[in-house]
């Protein structure tokens, strides 16, 4: 019997418009002021760096590993507040979010840096018991089926006592059913069908049992 429901952040919770303008405008705009180059050149150069570190490796999530790197003059606290508007959450979520608490308890589990984590959830955090970081936390580039297992673990839950629910369809859903888990796979756009396939949250308090 489930009791405990998780959830993904980016993709899922809120839109990833926020950390794509942080990685992708914030970090390249201020290279390309500091050496005085054009922003788009710039830009390439910064995604290339990212590209040698690569996504397998802690540091390609650490803001503040990328400021020292490019010697930024800013602090990371500094550059995410640049780009705070910029924070969506989708539509349904707090009400999705109010229902689904009065009868489970719910977690976050998110393959973002606790930086991240701790503004974009910025209002919301009081919907969950725990709030779970794989990098930042658990010190995992990826949520692996052992990282579903350390968060069954912490909830002192065995794992089909919990169902995740994301966006990423290896690490948000098959990584979570290798573990043992049961698990929703969150398609915005509509392309996948399937039992275990979600438009929105929504649909997933009507497969739990709830209704909106």
């Amino acid at each position: 019997m489930i009791r405990i429901i998780s959830l993904d952040m980016d993709g899922t919770l809120v839109n990833s418009r926020f950390v794509d303008k942080v990685w992708m405008e914030g970090v390249p705009r201020l290279f390309a002021e500091k050496m005085g180059m054009d922003f788009i050149a710039a830009r390439e150069y910064v995604i290339g760096e990212y590209t040698k570190i690569g996504s397998d490796q802690l540091e390609w999530y650490d803001l503040k590993f990328w400021i020292d790197k490019f010697g930024l003059s800013v602090g990371k606290e500094q550059l995410l507040e640049l780009y705070e508007d910029e924070i969506e959450i989708y539509p349904e979520v707090e009400e999705v979010l109010e229902l689904l608490s009065r009868n489970y308890e719910l977690v976050v589990t998110s393959n973002a840096a606790r930086d991240f984590i701790d503004i974009e959830l910025d209002g919301l955090e009081g919907y969950f018991r725990e709030i779970f970081s794989a990098t930042s936390d658990f010190r995992e580039v990826k949520k692996s089926p052992l990282l579903y297992g350390a968060v069954c673990a912490h909830m002192n839950a065995r794992p089909f006592e919990v169902l995740h629910i994301g966006d990423h369809y290896r690490y948000d859903y098959e990584s979570a059913l290798d573990a043992g888990l049961d698990a929703l796979f969150l398609h915005r756009k509509g392309e996948r069908q399937g039992p275990e396939v979600i438009g929105d949250l929504r649909e997933a308090v009507e497969l739990i049992g709830g209704c909106i």
